[in-house]
C-alpha cells in the first residue's frame, strides 16, 4: 500500500512542482535506490520482471526507488526531470497471468520519456500492446492493477487503470493517490467507449476499504489543501511522517501515511522520496530506509549520481537498506532513543533544506547521516540513552 502526492506551480511557496511518495511494503523487503546510466542498444528485447518486450535503441538516465527483486520500481525521476510514482488500486479486471506489472511500467516510462505527456504516452502505448499482471508481492501473492502520478517541470496528470481500460487527469494544483480509484467521470482522455464513473465501474469496493485507500487519501489532500499557496519541501517531510493516532488490530497500518507493521493486515512504509523540480534543476530527498519518521532524508542530484548506487549493487544497496532498519526498529522500541534521534535528524534536515546544493554539501550531509546511524547503534548496545 502507497501514499503519492504532488503540488504543482501554484500551490507551492516558491513557484516549484513538488512530488512525495510513500512506498508501502511488506516489513522485510528491502527497498533499494539505484541509478540508471543513460544507454543505447542493440538487443532488440530486454527482461522486464517476468516477460520480455520490445527494447527501445535508447534509454534515459534515472534515479529508481524500488523493492530490490524487482526490475522496475515503485517511484522514479529521470534526467529529464520526469518523475512517476504507482498506486495498487483493486478493480475487476485484474489479471494473475504474468505480464508486465506497475513497477515495470514506471521504470519503462521514466527510461523513455522526456515529459510527463511523453510518459503517459508510453504507458498507454505498452498497456494496450502487453496489458497488466503478475504477483507484486515480495513473499505473499498480491495482485493489482495501478494508477500513476506523472509529473515534470510544468504540468502533472493522473492515469488510472484496470486491465486494459484507462482514463486520464490533468492536475490543476494539488492532488494525491492512493490504493484506490480516484478518477470518476472528470478524466480528458480515455480508452473507454462511452463516458462513464471510472471508479463506480471498475473498483472492488470491499478491498479497496480494506486497502483504507480514499481514508489515506482523504488525510493527505487535506493537508495538501491547508498548505495551498505555501507548501514547501518541509511540508512534504510531515506529510510523508503523519501517524493516525486512532488504533485498529485488523488494519491500523494502513491508516497511516507513515506505516509501522503491527496489526494483523499490515505493511510498512520501506522508502519515501520527494523531488522538486524548478527552473531545470532536480532536487531529490530520499531516505532509502524503511519507516520516515524513523529516517533521515537525504539529497541526491544527476551531478553527484554517484552517491546511490549502481544497478549492479543490489547487495550494497539492500545491507544499506538492513542496517537502517535496525536502528528504526530499535527507535520504535525506545521512547528515549526515539527523542535523540529526532532532534538530530530535524538537525540534518534543516541544514539540507538551506544548504546550497553542491557536491562537498551533499556529500557531507550523507556523511552526518552515516555517523548518526553509527553512533546511535553503538550507544544502543553500551548504554541507555542520555539527552543531550
Amino acid at each position: 500500500m502507497c501514499d503519492t502526492f504532488v503540488a504543482l506551480k501554484n500551490s507551492t511557496k516558491d513557484n516549484s512542482i513538488i512530488f512525495a511518495k510513500n512506498s508501502d511494503r511488506e516489513p522485510e523487503e528491502p527497498h533499494i535506490g539505484v541509478y540508471v546510466n543513460r544507454k543505447k542498444h542493440d538487443e532488440k528485447k530486454v527482461k522486464c520482471t517476468y516477460i520480455e518486450i520490445d527494447q527501445v535503441p535508447e534509454t534515459y538516465a534515472c534515479m529508481l526507488f524500488k523493492p530490490h527483486w524487482i526490475w522496475g520500481a515503485e517511484m522514479g525521476v529521470n534526467e529529464y526531470g520526469v518523475v512517476i510514482g504507482n498506486e495498487a488500486i483493486f478493480t475487476k479486471a485484474i489479471s494473475k497471468r504474468p505480464s508486465l506489472i506497475g513497477m515495470d511500467y514506471v521504470r519503462l516510462s521514466l527510461e523513455r520519456s522526456r515529459n510527463a505527456e511523453e510518459a503517459v504516452t508510453v504507458i498507454i502505448s505498452l498497456l494496450k500492446k502487453y496489458g497488466q499482471g503478475g504477483n507484486c508481492a515480495y513473499s505473499k501473492r498480491l495482485y493489482y492493477d495501478n494508477s500513476y502520478l506523472i509529473a515534470d517541470f510544468n504540468e502533472a496528470y493522473i492515469l488510472e487503470t484496470a486491465g486494459n481500460n484507462w482514463v486520464l487527469k490533468k492536475v490543476e494544483d494539488i492532488y494525491s493517490i492512493s490504493n484506490s480509484i480516484t478518477i470518476r467521470s472528470d478524466y480528458i482522455k480515455s480508452s473507454l467507449n462511452e463516458k462513464i464513473d471510472f471508479k463506480k465501474k471498475f473498483e472492488k469496493k470491499l478491498i479497496a476499504k480494506i486497502a483504507s485507500g480514499d481514508f489515506r487519501r482523504n488525510i493527505t489532500l487535506n493537508e495538501l489543501k491547508k498548505r495551498k499557496g505555501e507548501i514547501d519541501v518541509i511540508d512534504m517531510l510531515k506529510i510523508t511522517r503523519i501517524h493516525n493516532k486512532s488504533k485498529n488490530f485488523f488494519n491500523g497500518s494502513l491508516k497511516n501515511i507513515c506505516m509501522h507493521s503491527k496489526s494483523l493486515i499490515s505493511s510498512e512504509t520501506t522508502g519515501s522520496l520527494i523531488v522538486k523540480l524548478k527552473e531545470g534543476n532536480i532536487y531529490i530527498y530520499a531516505t532509502l530506509s524503511p519507516r520516515p519518521c524513523s529516517s533521515i532524508y537525504k539529497p541526491i542530484t544527476f551531478d553527484n549520481k554517484n552517491i546511490l548506487f549502481d544497478e549492479n549493487d543490489v547487495e550494497k544497496a539492500v545491507k544499506y537498506w538492513k542496517n537502517r532498519k535496525i536502528l528504526a526498529l530499535r527507535i520504535g522500541m525506545d521512547e528515549n532513543l526515539k527523542k535523540i534521534f529526532m532532534i538530530k535528524r530535524d538537525l540534518i534536515e534543516s541544514e539540507l533544506i538551506s544548504m546550497e546544493w553542491n557536491k562537498e554539501n551533499i556529500s557531507n550531509i550523507w556523511k552526518e547521516e552515516e555517523n548518526t546511524v553509527y553512533d546511535l547503534l553503538i550507544n544502543h548496545e553500551l548504554e541507555k540513552y542520555k539527552m543531550p
